[in-house]
């Protein structure tokens, strides 16, 4: 009976922090706040900053830099995985827990998939509620709307077609921020847009630049979705993969598309350009793809990788949940998951003949699985030279989750891929965090901490949390209360940092800005 009237009062709770969002947000005011949930007065001060090491415990991680893509915004920050190589690693040191303030948005319920920082440090971000979608042009310190561009709708069906709107990945959720400041943004009409973001000071808005139509160019009759748009290094063509298996190149300069379909498969992650390909997964094998001289595509080579029988819960996918990430030079590793039963196991592939040189297993037998990107990068020596040797980190994803409730399994899983002198890798786990989440995670090479945005306590007044992890070691380091309620439920969403050492995680309601103030 106790446990059903906590129960009772937990979905009261929920229920009353949404109102109180949905109410705030309809007020007045150029920027509407997210509040916390009506138990926060609960929330003792002791747990509002827990430091468990001194600031200067973690150092900053000798690394050889991703190099810059010269077709896309600076690193980082460019897309949602921060650049190119889809590396989820940052330059800039995020916040140290110092004097940390948060600041927040919210419109109601809706949320943001991808947000970028174009060459003034401003946010371009796409913003979508479940049907409607928009551009928005922020101020990355108050999170003030600049500009603003409506983007097509979904569809009303999706809703009656039993698909979640996390589950849906068209729609700008991930799209590209240009060398020029543009967002291309692939669009629920399976059309692909450049829209120009408008200059500091300018009382113009966004503008159209082109739109490039690929209708004909996705899986017919499957409800296709031309969801994932990168720029081959060269900028000649965009690349673009479709959920139901299409690959494509669109001519910049002449529209002309040419594609290829990867009969059978999927393509339900987000693909990494390098300056020898691009490099795509899909639900059974890795991918090299380029072009030849005609502009036809290439299959460099394929690797395939184990897969599970069926969906484990709480993914949406039998294959791979992580995006690709390349590591080191040309002559480095691509780093990938597989979704292998009753374990996944951490890939090291080689990005030059895609040969499998490593594999680690992951997580409890059962109990593992990911649905995000690994962290991925090679170590470097005091002279700045790789090292051969190649980390890759993976958060656990893992459990029964019902929306807006999510059950993660431990933890956060740091691997090392370490090359011997005969060209083998010896593979090691590093050590196993403890610390749990279901939404994103990223590196700060600046200060050596692995950020995620995780909860802790009950439903009854559920407390989020910015948490700090020691690259070295794994231990965590502090964790930073965000606020409390449904209103800062990151849900499977993504995370970043500013140039600058700000850091965000999107939320169900919005979005949520930490960063150290001056003391």
């Amino acid at each position: 009976m106790k446990k059903r009237f906590l129960s009772l009062i937990a979905l009261a709770s929920l229920i009353i922090s949404a109102i109180v969002v949905i109410i705030i947000a309809r007020r007045r005011g150029p920027v509407k706040r997210i509040p916390n949930g009506p138990l926060h007065f609960l929330v003792p001060e002791r747990d509002k900053l827990i430091r468990y090491h001194p600031v200067e415990f973690s150092k900053p991680v000798a690394h050889v830099p991703v190099p810059q893509h010269p077709y896309m915004a600076p690193n980082p920050g460019s897309n949602m995985h921060c650049d190119a190589y889809i590396s989820d690693t940052y330059e800039a040191s995020g916040p140290l827990g110092l004097n940390t303030e948060v600041v927040t948005r919210t419109q109601g319920f809706g949320g943001y998939g991808t947000i970028t920082f174009d060459s003034r440090g401003r946010i371009v971000a796409v913003y979508g509620n479940g049907r409607a979608f928009k551009i928005e042009l922020m101020d990355p310190y108050t999170f003030e709307e600049l500009a603003s561009y409506k983007l097509p709708p979904r569809s009303i069906q999706f809703f009656f077609r039993g698909i979640r709107p996390w589950e849906y990945l068209g729609a700008g959720l991930y799209f590209y921020l240009d060398n020029e400041d543009r967002a291309v943004v692939p669009t629920t009409g399976n059309t692909l847009r450049v829209v120009q973001a408008p200059a500091p000071g300018s009382r113009g808005g966004f503008e159209l630049v082109r739109e490039y139509d690929l209708r004909d160019y996705v899986v017919p009759g499957r409800e296709d979705s031309a969801a994932f748009v990168l720029p081959e290094w060269s900028g000649e063509y965009y690349w673009y993969a479709t959920t139901e298996g299409m690959v494509g190149t669109i001519h910049r300069e002449s529209g002309e598309i040419r594609k290829m379909r990867l009969e059978g498969e999927l393509v339900e992650n987000s693909f990494a350009v390098g300056e020898d390909g691009v490099f795509i997964i899909s639900d059974q094998a890795m991918y090299r793809f380029n072009h030849d001289s005609s502009g036809n595509i290439v299959v460099d080579w394929r690797t395939e990788y184990g897969k599970a029988p069926e969906k484990k819960a709480g993914h949406i996918s039998v294959g791979s949940g992580s995006s690709t990430t390349l590591a080191g030079g040309p002559d480095g590793l691509v780093i990938i998951t597989d979704n292998a039963q009753p374990r996944i196991n951490l890939l090291f592939i080689k990005r030059s003949d895609g040969t499998l040189v490593g594999s680690v297993p992951l997580f409890a037998e059962n109990e593992s699985g990911t649905d995000l990107t690994a962290i991925g990068f090679e170590h470097a020596d005091e002279n700045g030279n790789g090292t051969g040797v190649y980390s890759g980190i993976v958060e656990n994803n893992w459990g029964p989750h019902s929306f807006p409730f999510s059950r993660p399994e431990p933890g956060l899983t740091r691997v090392d891929a370490i090359r011997n002198s005969d060209g083998t890798y010896a593979c090691k786990e590093v050590w196993a965090s403890k610390e749990l989440s279901i939404g994103g995670f990223r590196l700060s090479l600046g200060n050596g901490l692995v950020y995620h945005y995780g909860r802790t306590g009950s439903w009854l007044n559920t407390k989020w949390y910015l948490v700090g992890i020691d690259f070295v070691t794994g231990e965590t380091v502090y964790k930073k209360l965000a606020g409390t309620g449904i209103g800062f439920n990151n849900w499977q969403g993504s995370f970043f940092i500013h140039p600058e050492g700000m850091a965000y995680s999107t939320t169900i309601f919005g979005a949520v800005m930490l960063r150290d103030a001056a003391p």
